[in-house]
C-alpha cells in the first residue's frame, strides 16, 4: 500500500534521463518549464546568495536537456557535508560523493529567459543543517513549475555544508561548515545561527523587492539579465518556507517580519529556539502549515510545535517517511545508498515527495487569490492519500525510527 501509486489529477514523477547527465532529480510536474539562476547581491556576508527557480520561456524541457542545471556545487561543499555526515571517513565519503554527484542534473534550464505573462508570487526557502541552495531542487522546482518564483537562500552562518563570498579580486572565499566545538553547547551555537538565518531570509525578501524594482546587480558571472525580473514579481503575499533547521527558521522569520503572509515549515527542528519557543511561536500570526515526516518527530519537538497558534496553524504528517524525504537525497544515492546514509523510507520516495509538494501547493494556493484551480487539483490528489496524511500533531513514531532531536 505504502509504495503503490494511484490515479489522480497529478501523475507521479518521471524518470526520463538527460543525455548530458547520468542521473537527475525528479522532473517538475507543473505546466511551466523551470529556469534557474544563481544570484549574489553584495559580495560580503551581509549580502545575499540564492538560487532562483522561476517559470521560463522554454516550451520543451527535454529538448533543453543539455542546458539543465548542474546539481553539484563543488569540492568545498562535499568536504563540509562529509564533516557532518561521515566525520570518521571524510576522505572516502568525499571521493564517493563527488564521483556520484558530479553528473547529476536538476531539470531546470540554466539561465533561461523568464516568462512574463503575469506577475509571479514569491517563495523564500531556507535549507537545513549542512545543506545548501541546491539540495532542495525537487521542492523548489516543483513550486516554480506551478507559477512561483522561489528564492533558495544559501546561509552563511556556517550551518551550510559550505558557502562563499567574493574578495576584492572577485575570487571566492569559502565559508565552511562549522562542527560543534567541544567547549560549546549545541544550543548556544544553533541559537546564534538562527538569528543570522532569520536576517538572511529577510534580506532575501529585500532582494526580491530590489529585483522587482530593477535595482539589483548580480555579483556572479551570468548571462541572465536581471532586468527581466523588473515588475514581474507579485510581492503582496510572500511565502516563507524551509526544512528542518530551515523549518524553524521559517517559523522564526514569520514571527519577526510580517511582510511574509504565508508560512510552510517542513519537519521543523525546534531545538534552536527551545528557550524562546513560547515567545517566538506566540508571535506567528500568519497562516502556517507544518508538514512532518513520521520518523523525525519526537515528543519534545511535538511539544514545542504545540506552542504555535492553533487557529492559524495546520499540522499534518506523512506516514511512512523519513526526514530526508523532503529533500533531493533519496533520488541521488540509489537503493544501497539510501540504506547506507539512513534515508530509506517505507513509502516510495517519489510518492512521498509528490504528497509533500501537493500539501505545500494546496496550502499556499488556499491563501492566495487567483489560485483556485491549483488548490482544487491538489485537493483532488490529496484526497487519495488521506490515510497517509493524518492531521494534527501526530506522535505515533515507529520504534524503528529513532528521534533526531
Amino acid at each position: 500500500m505504502l509504495g503503490s501509486l494511484r490515479n489522480s489529477a497529478f501523475s507521479t514523477m518521471a524518470a526520463w534521463q538527460a543525455p548530458r547527465f547520468t542521473t537527475h532529480t525528479p522532473i517538475p510536474q507543473g505546466p511551466h518549464v523551470v529556469g534557474c539562476v544563481d544570484i549574489m547581491m553584495g559580495r560580503c556576508k551581509d549580502g545575499t546568495l540564492m538560487r532562483l527557480y522561476y517559470p521560463c520561456k522554454v516550451s520543451n524541457l527535454q529538448a533543453q536537456a543539455h542546458n539543465w542545471t548542474p546539481w553539484f556545487l563543488g569540492d568545498e561543499y562535499t568536504r563540509g557535508l562529509a564533516s557532518f555526515i561521515a566525520p570518521s571517513i571524510p576522505s572516502l565519503f568525499s571521493m564517493l560523493f563527488n564521483w556520484k554527484m558530479r553528473n547529476v542534473a536538476t531539470p531546470a534550464v540554466w539561465e533561461a529567459g523568464l516568462m512574463k505573462t503575469r506577475k509571479w508570487p514569491v517563495v523564500v526557502f531556507s535549507h537545513g543543517l549542512s545543506a545548501n541552495r541546491s539540495i532542495y531542487s525537487t521542492v523548489c522546482s516543483e513550486l516554480a513549475s506551478h507559477g512561483f518564483v522561489v528564492a533558495a537562500v544559501e546561509h552563511r552562518d556556517s550551518s551550510a555544508c559550505a558557502s562563499f563570498v567574493l574578495n576584492e579580486d572577485g575570487k571566492r572565499d569559502y565559508i565552511l561548515f562549522k562542527t560543534l566545538p567541544p567547549d560549546v553547547k549545541e544550543y548556544e551555537l544553533r541559537n546564534q545561527q538562527i538569528k543570522v538565518r532569520v536576517e538572511e531570509s529577510i534580506r532575501a525578501l529585500d532582494t526580491l523587492h530590489k529585483l522587482n524594482e530593477g535595482q539589483a546587480k548580480n555579483e556572479l558571472p551570468s548571462s541572465f539579465d536581471l532586468q527581466q525580473l523588473c515588475d514581474a514579481l507579485d510581492l503582496s503575499h510572500p511565502v516563507m518556507s524551509g526544512h528542518s533547521f530551515g523549518g524553524v527558521t521559517a517559523i522564526t522569520t514569520l514571527a519577526t517580519d510580517k511582510r511574509f503572509k504565508i508560512g510552510v515549515s517542513l519537519d521543523p527542528w525546534m531545538f534552536p529556539i527551545k528557550d524562546q519557543v513560547t515567545e517566538v511561536c506566540g508571535n506567528v500570526s500568519q497562516p502556517l502549515i507544518c508538514i512532518s515526516t513520521e520518523a523525525f518527530q519526537s515528543d519534545a519537538n511535538l511539544q514545542a510545535m504545540s506552542s504555535l497558534p492553533a487557529d492559524s496553524t495546520t499540522f499534518v504528517t506523512i506516514k511512512g517517511t523519513v526526514h530526508q524525504n523532503q529533500c533531493d537525497t533519496p533520488f541521488l544515492v540509489g537503493n544501497i545508498g539510501r540504506a547506507f546514509v539512513g534515508v530509506y523510507s517505507p513509502l516510495d520516495a517519489h510518492t512521498a515527495m509528490d504528497i509533500n509538494n501537493r500539501l505545500m501547493l494546496n496550502f499556499i494556493a488556499k491563501h492566495l487569490d487567483g489560485q483556485t484551480q491549483l488548490y482544487l487539483e491538489c485537493k483532488t490528489f490529496l484526497s487519495d492519500w488521506k490515510d497517509l496524511t493524518p492531521k494534527g500533531l501526530y506522535g505515533a513514531r515507529p520504534d524503528s525510527f529513532p528521534s533526531k532531536l
